[in-house]
């Protein structure tokens, strides 16, 4: 059985990826996803359903910390009782990467599994910003990859792209990077390491299990109304650099819409599922007050999750 390790801050198109890999490969493979969400109400979960594949959500920690126990169970509890060909683990955005691949690459678990080169996807119009406002804790998912897939190159400027080409090229000499629109690449470089990419035996990053989720807040806004689309766009276009990451489904003009939010950049959709009807926010150093009395026009604040 193969594994393959996604990472990628929040909103720089993990579960598009994944998304590609059910809907290209499901129907001639037995898939399985482990989806992992910071926060209490799990989205690509209910996003990636229905896809005939089985989903494992783990929500409120990360896998690499509270719940990285947990993950080795459910790799192996599927590759013992299930008769899957490969595991795919999207990784919540928020991710330290450096004790997940040490355990992933230990000779007892590399007995069973074979791990598929490991692969960072990051927005590359706003790396540079991105890196900035996080620093360390943003590049180490950067240079623990095998392939690092500089995504979102329809929105930037080719100079935007060539300095993050060059950036990313410093922080992971050794990594192929593939510049990507909406995930979209030959999939066997992930699958099965074609054209001589191959996955580490030992983690490329050294500086030891440092962050703290902690320092993130997580909330969750009821969205039950139904809104108009200009009034979502204005809500959205005037939220805090802070706020890294919102993703939900509304009401909006009478149909479901997947609403996601990534670093300025709004995109809204019809929603394939019947996802419940909430929003996620995720940042860092946010006014919940403030961002919650705005959104009331989208329905009543839920309870919060830290």
């Amino acid at each position: 059985m193969r594994a393959s390790l996604i990472f990628g801050f929040l909103g720089s198109g993990k579960t598009t990826l994944v998304r590609r890999i059910l809907e290209q490969r499901a129907a001639d493979h037995s898939l399985a996803v482990i989806v992992n969400e910071f926060g209490e109400v799990g989205i690509d979960g209910e996003i990636l359903e229905g896809k005939n594949v089985d989903v494992v959500q783990f929500n409120s920690g990360c896998l690499c910390c509270t719940l990285k126990g947990s993950l080795l169970s459910a790799i192996e509890e599927i590759r013992s009782t299930s008769n899957v060909d490969e595991i795919i683990v999207e990784t919540t955005g928020l991710a330290d990467p450096d004790d997940l691949i040490d355990d992933l690459s230990s000779p007892e678990f590399r007995q069973s599994v074979t791990l598929n080169p490991i692969v960072t996807v990051v927005n590359a119009p706003k790396f540079l910003k991105i890196r900035e406002m996080l620093g360390s804790f943003y590049t180490d998912q950067v240079a623990c990859a095998d392939i690092v897939l500089l995504n979102k190159t329809d929105l930037g400027t080719a100079a935007e792209l060539e300095l993050a080409r060059q950036e990313i090229a410093l922080i992971n000499p050794t990594a192929s990077l593939i510049l990507t629109e909406q995930s979209d690449f030959d999939l066997d470089l992930i699958l099965y390491g074609n054209g001589a990419v191959a996955s580490t035996q030992q983690p490329k990053t050294g500086h030891g299990h440092e962050h703290e989720h902690v320092h993130f807040q997580s909330f969750v806004l009821d969205a039950t109304a139904t809104v108009e689309r200009a009034a979502v766009e204005t809500f959205f276009g005037d939220l805090p650099e802070t706020l890294f990451r919102a993703k939900g489904f509304m009401n909006i003009g009478a149909l479901r819409h997947l609403v996601q939010f990534s670093s300025g950049e709004l995109d809204i959709s019809p929603a394939e599922t019947e996802g419940s009807l909430q929003m996620v926010f995720i940042g860092k150093a946010l006014d919940q007050d403030d961002i919650q009395a705005r959104f009331a026009f989208a329905g009543t604040a839920s309870d919060a999750a830290q």
